[in-house]
């Protein structure tokens, strides 16, 4: 009887070690795994960062520059929460972030796509982009040109992105529409009078073929140009700097040599420089005035796509 007891406990106790060990066994956690193309270079100032969206929890899954072909893998994250997210969102965010800032994304969304099962497809359609759409096809061209000249400069102090002269549209093709919260700006970036490069907005705009917004607010619009009239498009004429924003940099500025970039900004984005997002980028060398010249499209024929996997 004794011998038929202990059998039994001998028996019992190896059922609850087994169980015991299955429990040990079972994975808590889970890392994602994220792969993009075309990914834009952000520059030194600014990184990609994932987030996993699980109702009103945005949980990150790492920060990452655009090495192309490369495989992103999160830190080991709770398995029920990686298996409740129904979105994935990348965003752009400040490189220099630290402390508080770093638990929560920047708003700054670039693509996004609901997970089916364990794969995501993010996509700039509806995040970037308004609607399917992207760069790959746009294009973008100029004119110097200074129409506001009056008794001071020339045609090299003006920059318009336009179709023509007379200009009858703005000088951009197949230009998307950008999702809520981003927008285009031009820039020339020009020496100062130390030989620094310094970047001069000319002006934010989301139709190109209306005049656009200055960097400074609606109420300074073409604050630099001279007593003419200036065309209703994207662009700009330095003559003068009547509220001395760029007290280092000497007007009527020569955009001849000018390097000129049209960027994609976020509209909460009050730094004077472009942002890393710049789509379009072309060094001018000695540039013919009122004759036009293209701003090459650093995207062109690049499809921005991506495969999230958890």
């Amino acid at each position: 009887m004794k011998k038929i007891i202990l059998g039994a406990l001998v028996i019992t106790s190896l059922v609850f070690t087994s169980c015991s060990d299955d429990n040990d066994n079972v994975a808590t956690t889970k890392t994602v795994g994220q792969s993009f193309q075309n990914l834009p270079d952000l520059g030194a100032n600014y990184v990609y960062e994932g987030w996993l969206i699980v109702g009103t929890e945005k949980i990150s899954t790492g920060r990452f520059s655009n090495t192309e072909g490369a495989n992103h893998t999160s830190s080991l994250i709770d398995i029920t929460k990686v298996s409740a997210a129904t979105e994935y969102v990348l965003t752009i965010e400040p490189a220099t972030e630290t402390g508080t800032d770093l638990t929560s994304p920047s708003g700054w969304i670039f693509s996004k796509g609901a997970f089916t099962n364990t794969t995501a497809s993010p996509s700039t359609d509806g995040a970037l982009f308004d609607g399917s759409s992207n760069l790959e096809t746009a294009t973008a061209q100029g004119f110097l040109k200074a129409p506001s000249v009056g008794m001071v400069g020339t045609d090299a102090n003006g920059i318009w992105f336009i179709n023509a002269l007379p200009p009858t549209t703005g000088g951009f093709a197949n230009l998307p529409t950008l999702g809520s919260g981003w927008i285009y700006e031009g820039w020339v970036v020009v020496n100062d009078t130390s030989g620094n490069p310094t970047p001069i907005s000319t002006g934010r705009f989301s139709d190109p073929n209306m005049a656009d917004t200055s960097f400074f607010g609606a109420a300074n619009n073409n604050e630099f140009k001279g007593p003419n009239g200036v065309p209703p498009f994207p662009g700009e004429d330095y003559i003068a700097d009547p509220n001395g924003r760029y007290p280092n940099v000497t007007f009527p500025i020569d955009l001849t040599s000018a390097t000129v970039v049209i960027s994609i900004e976020p509209t909460t984005n009050d730094a004077q420089a472009p942002f890393g997002l710049k789509p379009f980028v072309q060094a001018l060398n000695s540039q013919a005035l009122a004759t036009a010249f293209t701003v090459a499209n650093t995207y062109s024929g690049k499809e921005i796509s991506g495969t999230v996997t958890r």
